[in-house]
């Protein structure tokens, strides 16, 4: 799988919980992307200053911070990628702010193999 120019899309996975990080990055890898992970806010800020992105999902609940806070960097940079917010509570607050500052969508976790893919493939045609 490339992007038109010949190489993998680069997606950052950031998740507090290693489980998570681990079975995503897994999935995506093996299905031919470039995957990065981060497990806080500031290691999600490192990884964004040293790689432009083609999507990134981003858990709201990270702390310290939270998803909503790297979003809003995200955002206020102007960076061309799309963020996919992902929660454990759908009916969150934290999600609609998220929706608020132009996150591509929203994501209940846990996430199968199936649905990873399949947003991912259609947040990466956009």
């Amino acid at each position: 799988m490339t992007d038109g120019t010949g190489s993998k899309p680069k997606i950052l996975i950031v998740d507090n919980e290693g489980g998570n990080r681990f079975s995503y990055a897994t999935v995506l890898t093996e299905a031919g992307y470039s995957v990065v992970t981060a497990r806080s806010t500031e290691d999600a800020f490192t990884r964004i200053a040293e790689t432009a992105f083609d999507l990134i999902y981003l858990d709201i609940a990270l702390g310290p911070g939270s998803g909503i806070d790297v979003l809003r960097e995200i955002k206020r940079k102007k960076l061309p990628v799309n963020v996919l917010m992902m929660t454990c509570d759908p009916n969150a607050a934290s999600a609609k702010e998220a929706f608020e500052l132009g996150a591509f969508g929203h994501i209940s976790k846990p996430i199968s193999r199936e649905k990873l893919l399949r947003l991912t493939s259609i947040a990466l045609r956009t």
